[in-house]
């Protein structure tokens, strides 16, 4: 498959060491190996975003149509990694698969992901249309507008069928519609809690529970609609602190506003929770000025 240099390499070369792109570079036949079909091999995660540290995974996306079942992927890394420790193989069928492993110290997930899907989940996103839904390996739910962010930041490896390059160039530019709609989206849990009579009365009991599920469920939405204002696909809820210090349009302690609300300062009276509510109520509306002058 020829040198990784070949390779389309964009990553940031702060964040890749000699020894990882070694493991990349032994990675791609495997990679390629996988499917059973035409497919993309892309660099994903923190290492194609550059948010990576010392603990981040490395993540290779291998975009296809279909590919091997969970223990044919199993044998064949382990013919090419046969120090692999914990592998893993696992199938979300039919939009998504993984083979997941240790190399010494370097975790690796190998995710095959479906190209039919992909490509009516950019279309839809293009319109506007999202989906959210509960999944455990996704604390705060699935958001469709995601598979965007994916696609705008993975770094190519190996494409000789041209199949990522139609979704990339359909993703280069943030869709107004799909803006519409997570700027809506993102300030509906705000404008439904703040002021509701159900917030009131577990106000005056201090039903810490039942309050802090609507600071986690207002605080999330309101993320959402800060990317959508700076037409930034939503990266997923890893480090937040470092992808929110990215965005250039934000209320003034934007940051330090979540923070506040999420994690109170020791108190659970009814005096210290109207606080947090207060802050997220003050963040919504900072969000909505910037949503409104943006158009």
């Amino acid at each position: 498959m020829g040198r990784l240099s070949a390779y389309r390499v964009s990553w940031h070369a702060g964040d890749m060491t000699p020894d990882l792109s070694r493991l990349i570079e032994r990675l791609l036949p495997l990679a390629a190996s996988f499917s059973t079909g035409p497919a993309a091999i892309a660099l994903a995660g923190a290492h194609a975003k550059g948010v990576a540290d010392t603990q981040s995974d490395l993540d290779i996306y291998v975009f296809a149509e279909t590919w091997l079942d969970n223990e044919r992927r199993r044998a064949l890394a382990l013919q090419v990694v046969p120090e692999a420790e914990g592998l893993r193989c696992w199938a979300a069928l039919p939009a998504l698969a993984g083979t997941d492993f240790k190399v010494g110290a370097q975790e690796v997930e190998m995710s095959m992901h479906a190209l039919g899907p992909l490509r009516q989940t950019v279309a839809r996103a293009l319109e506007g249309e999202v989906d959210r839904h509960y999944e455990t390996w996704t604390p705060n739910g699935y958001y469709s507008d995601c598979e965007l962010a994916d696609v705008a930041n993975v770094v190519v490896l190996s494409d000789p069928a041209g199949l990522l390059a139609p979704l990339v160039e359909a993703v280069r530019a943030y869709p107004p519609k799909l803006k519409q709609r997570l700027i809506a989206d993102g300030l509906r849990s705000a404008g439904f809690w703040i002021g509701n009579f159900h917030l009131e009365t577990a106000l005056s009991r201090a039903d810490g529970f039942y309050l802090q599920s609507m600071l986690q469920q207002i605080v999330n939405d309101l993320v959402h609609a800060a990317f959508a204002i700076n037409e930034v696909y939503f990266p997923g809820d890893k480090k937040m602190s470092r992808q929110l210090g990215k965005l250039k349009r934000l209320p003034e302690g934007f940051e330090a506003g979540l923070d506040a609300a999420l994690l109170g300062r020791g108190d659970t009276s009814t005096a210290a929770w109207r606080e947090r509510f207060a802050i997220v109520a003050h963040l919504t509306a900072g969000l909505r000025s910037l949503a409104d002058s943006a158009g």
